[in-house]
């Protein structure tokens, strides 16, 4: 396979992973908001904040590695626990306020937490490579991929969580919205901040014998993806049988009581 056809496919692998993470983020939260106990969120929230902890990683992985570089390129071992896991620290209090509450506060808190997270695992990444002689940060372009990502993931909440997507008649178009937002946001954010690292004038990366980008490139492309497609699909099938057990209750919930049966009286007559 040729370099350019490698690094498109690589480009590609990394918006399809940051789709399938952003659907799930929006789709878990929103599964959970019907929730009364604080025990009964816990399990979606912590859902929707690893996918989206684990896509924010394997895009930005993946987005790296479809860089022309004239070096192969690696990583320290510890960047994989350590970046994974920030990014879930990152994301689990905005996943678990959206659970929550749906306010302008907590879109608007969410989307910044988001958006906090995003640029440190991107920026945590690169620095992570080791290369040489290192970023020179264009810091305008930085400032730009930080807007970015305020603007676009403060906006993605608020389609995904607002009063319009939730009872409108146009909700499924509103969630498949919010999800492309998140995903063209997670994407613009990434390539804007590799742009501002200055990537094209570095000579090498002192970590490429560690930990392989192409192997964790692939591992990211193919396990994460796959992983993902079958967690959308388990949510798919739950809430199609959300709609059926709700299209079989009047009152749009089922209720598991006994059914009463009426009983017939006879009277004797003289």
């Amino acid at each position: 396979m040729a370099a350019g056809e490698w690094s498109s496919l690589l480009w590609l692998m990394a918006a399809v992973v940051a789709l399938l993470s952003s659907h799930l983020f929006v789709a878990w939260i929103r599964r959970s908001q019907g929730y009364l106990r604080s025990r009964d969120v816990a399990g979606p929230a912590l859902l929707s904040a690893t996918s989206l902890a684990v896509g924010l990683s394997s895009a930005m992985v993946l987005a790296l590695g479809a860089e022309p570089l004239a070096f192969p390129l690696g990583y320290r071992w510890p960047a994989l626990p350590v970046l994974l896991f920030g990014a879930l620290l990152g994301c689990l209090p905005a996943a678990w306020w959206l659970t929550r509450r749906q306010n302008l506060l907590a879109l608007i808190g969410a989307g910044l937490l988001i958006s906090v997270a995003s640029l440190a695992v991107q920026t945590g990444w690169i620095l992570a490579a080791g290369f040489r002689p290192g970023p020179r940060w264009n810091m305008p372009l930085v400032s730009g991929a930080a807007i970015v990502a305020v603007v676009g993931y403060t906006a993605s909440m608020w389609l995904a969580y607002s009063d319009r997507s939730s009872h409108g008649a146009r909700r499924t178009l509103w969630r498949l919205g919010a999800s492309t937002l998140m995903v063209l946001t997670m994407v613009a954010s990434q390539e804007v901040l590799i742009t501002a690292a200055g990537l094209g004038a570095q000579v090498g990366s002192i970590y490429q014998r560690e930990m392989s980008s192409t192997w964790l490139a692939l591992g990211a492309g193919a396990v994460v993806s796959t992983l993902m497609s079958l967690l959308v699909l388990d949510v798919v099938l739950r809430n199609h049988g959300d709609r059926r057990k709700s299209r079989h209750s009047p009152t749009g919930v089922e209720l598991d009581l006994p059914k009463r049966r009426k009983r017939r009286r006879r009277y004797r007559t003289l």
